[in-house]
């Protein structure tokens, strides 16, 4: 199973399409909030075009977790039946906490992921993309796809699912290329 991971969109339709792009044909996405409003903190994005970013994600299958600049308009426009924050999710042998990164913070997410025992903990929110380890949890922060900080790329990521083994890939979408990658077996 291959799923792409997105986040952090903040209303660019330009840097959503580049994602897209980049992902390729998957089989589903993870949205992990900050779909439509930039947020009072940041810039405007390039081609901030929310509307055109509903008609995109309208159109994809995806599972999804809130984040802090999604507003109950968001969920309304874009079909989401209500906030969510956290999502666990099980493939085969490995098990997934989706979170935004904000409610519960990343430290509380990582708590309650090694108490439900989940093999990865998939968040945005930093905007700094990464793969780590923290206290018995592989960490996978695809990055914002348009708005990233502390030099990292504009980016999102891909999990490749077998039955033994689950691959991490961070992709650059303005170069559209791998740039980090990390293997977990089981």
């Amino acid at each position: 199973m291959k799923i792409g991971v997105i986040s952090d969109i903040h209303g660019s339709a330009f840097y959503l399409e580049k994602a897209l792009n980049s992902i390729g044909d998957v089989d589903k996405y993870f949205i992990l909030g900050d779909f439509l409003y930039h947020g009072a903190r940041n810039d405007l994005p390039y081609k901030y075009e929310p509307k055109v970013c509903i008609e995109i994600l309208n159109k994809l299958n995806y599972n999804y977790v809130t984040g802090n600049c999604d507003s109950q308009i968001d969920h309304y426009v874009l079909n989401l039946p209500e906030p969510k924050y956290m999502s666990f999710e099980s493939y085969g042998k490995f098990n997934l906490m989706l979170t935004h990164g904000w409610t519960p913070t990343i430290e509380e997410a990582i708590k309650i992921s090694n108490e439900r025992n989940m093999d990865i903990l998939i968040h945005g929110h930093t905007h700094i993309s990464k793969i780590e380890k923290k206290e018995n949890i592989l960490i996978f922060n695809p990055g914002s796809v348009s708005i990233p900080k502390e030099q990292t790329p504009k980016s999102c990521g891909i999990l490749e699912i077998f039955d033994n083994k689950i691959k991490l890939n961070l992709i650059d979408i303005e170069n559209n290329n791998y740039y980090d990658s990390f293997e977990l077996k089981k």
